[in-house]
């Protein structure tokens, strides 16, 4: 089958640019998890050629962005086995989501046109309507193409709104849910994110993916004293919770590091500055951060599963912290399979039970982290690379059924 692949990756040529004037945090987790999903096409033998049509999520000019229009370094580059073709877009607010479309389908349509008698598979990243839209299109004019959508994250969940906002964006999402139950299979990252889809599509799950490059391998011989969160600074990832918790917890030994941006950064920021064993390292680049992920004695994930979203959401942090031998410390939420549990330090429910279980771990010995670390590194590496995740998705649009 040939593949084509419609998303917004940072590519090597441009990545450095495009943080450089992004203003405010970039999608960083989206692209690692495209360029994974992209590692385990590469890796299949039923795969004959794959295409990125790559339109980059940036922010809108000019209040997310420096540039009124982004114009890549070159038009082609590679990527695993893939031939990428960035395109260029006006990246006016508004307008900008119009022009995507027109590109992605101009792009789109040159890449399956020289393959009209052969089984071509138009996978679409995300609920972006854009995108949709476009795959849409080409979808009404060759019936043939197979249309998958992934689903990382769902329209009503991605954003707090308030007002015409609210309203504008709920019509907006309705559209994009009606397209993508017109597509021929559904990927997913929980179970109960399927159920918002029509019953007769094709639907698998898969929940993460491991980057083959945060895989550590090497031993650190004595961790540093600190535990870590790395991150979105938004209330509702439990950023607040996790600095009271630890200010209150009284923990000595450790400090808590904290990096990342969000609408909590100002608190981080003010109750870092009063002195306390709490330091907040601002916005750092991946190798950074994943240095200070593998140099640490636990790594945290504060979100709790109080809200309804938790269903339908799978933490790619888990997966990334995880893959650097360290053990973790997070929530019990209904968007992560059971599987993780016996490989991670659970935070018991309760007001309470963050300030407790970070107290009780203060006092474990270096080897009880070390244990628990690699314990969840193995498991990582036997069940979550891109060529088993990816497969899943590969043998679904072949016909098998996952779910």
């Amino acid at each position: 089958m040939n593949i084509i692949f419609l998303g917004g990756i940072f590519t090597e040529r441009d990545k450095d640019a495009i943080i450089q004037k992004s203003k405010g945090g970039v999608q960083n987790a989206a692209d690692t998890l495209q360029k994974n999903y992209i590692a385990g096409i590469s890796l299949s033998d039923s795969v004959k050629s794959i295409s990125i049509v790559n339109l980059p999520f940036i922010g809108a000019y000019p209040h997310r962005y420096q540039d009124l229009f982004y114009r890549p370094v070159t038009k082609y580059e590679s990527l695993e086995r893939a031939k990428i073709l960035n395109v260029s877009f006006l990246n006016l607010t508004i307008v900008k989501n119009i022009h995507r479309v027109i590109q992605a389908i101009k792009k789109i349509w040159t890449e399956i046109k020289p393959h009209q008698n052969e089984k071509n598979v138009l996978v679409c990243y995300s609920m972006h309507l854009p995108f949709l839209l476009a795959c849409y299109f080409i979808k009404c004019v060759k019936k043939q193409t197979h249309l998958c959508v992934i689903v990382p994250d769902l329209p009503e969940y991605m954003a707090v709104r308030t007002g015409i906002s609210k309203a504008v964006f709920f019509m907006l999402s309705r559209i994009s849910y009606y397209i993508v139950n017109k597509s021929d299979s559904i990927v997913a990252i929980t179970k109960d994110m399927l159920e918002k889809f029509d019953g007769d599509i094709k639907k698998v799950v898969i929940e993460g993916i491991a980057d083959k490059s945060y895989i550590y391998t090497s031993e650190v011989a004595h961790r540093k004293n600190y535990f870590l969160y790395t991150g979105t600074l938004d209330r509702r990832y439990g950023v607040r919770n996790l600095v009271d918790s630890f200010v209150e917890s009284g923990v000595q030994d450790y400090d808590l590091f904290i990096c990342g941006d969000g609408d909590s950064r100002a608190y981080v920021e003010e109750i870092a500055s009063k002195g306390t064993n709490i330091k907040y390292l601002g916005q750092l680049d991946r190798n950074s951060v994943l240095n200070l992920q593998r140099n640490a004695t636990l790594l945290i994930n504060p979100r709790d599963n109080e809200s309804e979203y938790t269903k339908y959401s799978f933490p790619s942090k888990i997966i990334e912290y995880m893959s650097s031998g360290v053990p973790v410390l997070m929530y019990r939420l209904d968007g992560i399979p059971e599987e993780y549990y016996g490989f991670c330090y659970v935070i018991p429910p309760g007001g309470e039970g963050l300030k407790k279980k970070l107290l009780e771990l203060s006092k474990f010995s270096d080897n009880d982290f070390v244990s628990m670390g690699e314990s969840a590194r193995k498991f990582i590496i036997k069940k979550k690379m891109p060529d088993m995740q990816v497969a899943k998705l590969l043998d679904a649009i072949k016909g098998d059924d996952y779910v």
